[in-house]
């Protein structure tokens, strides 16, 4: 691994385990609004048109992890992560973002899904992303059943679906032939 993606992963670690822990009160209350853009300056992630910040959610994929296995029936439901370990973190990186709402408003997504092989507990892969909107989780989910299709069935590289996610996942949904043909394609599925 060069130096550029350790140092920004540890930036990125240092940045999530530096936002404290909210309380379930805080999504029962309107936001202090002054002191989660003061938080925002501070952490400088900024989600732009459904694409968590680079410097914050790079995305991550597992080394050493081959497509049999990737590919094999059951393998995400394996290795998903607990609800209990991705709640506190999709609050926690609300936080770092500056994302106003109830927290239901957003699922904690993996930039790089696990059914290319996307890391499953780095917070390097995991960001609050919308469930409506333009560029949404749904779209995005229906994106990650084509990816891994593609993948499985040795169309494209593992390696440049990985990377064409982590970088714009947005891009990769237009080239695919956006909403006219990935409607064809259930999110899970």
């Amino acid at each position: 691994m060069t130096r550029a993606p350790v140092a920004l992963l540890a930036v990125t670690t240092s940045l999530l385990a530096g936002c404290a822990h909210l309380s379930p009160a805080w999504t029962q209350r309107p936001p202090d609004t002054r002191r989660l853009r003061a938080l925002t300056r501070e952490t400088g992630c900024v989600e732009r048109d459904g694409l968590p910040d680079q410097r914050c959610t790079p995305g991550a994929v597992r080394v050493g992890i081959s497509l049999s296995v990737i590919c094999r029936y059951g393998y995400t439901r394996s290795i998903r992560p607990p609800e209990s370990y991705t709640e506190p973190l999709k609050l926690r990186q609300m936080r770092a973002y500056g994302l106003l709402g109830p927290a239901r408003d957003y699922e904690e997504d993996h930039l790089v899904p696990l059914s290319i092989g996307g890391a499953p507990s780095d917070p390097a892969n995991l960001w609050p992303e919308l469930r409506s909107g333009p560029n949404n989780a749904e779209q995005k989910d229906r994106l990650e059943t084509w990816v891994a299709r593609v993948a499985c069935g040795h169309r494209l590289a593992l390696a440049r679906l990985q990377r064409d996610m982590a970088e714009d996942w947005t891009a990769l949904y237009r080239a695919a032939g956006g909403d006219r043909v990935l409607q064809q394609y259930p999110p899970g599925g």
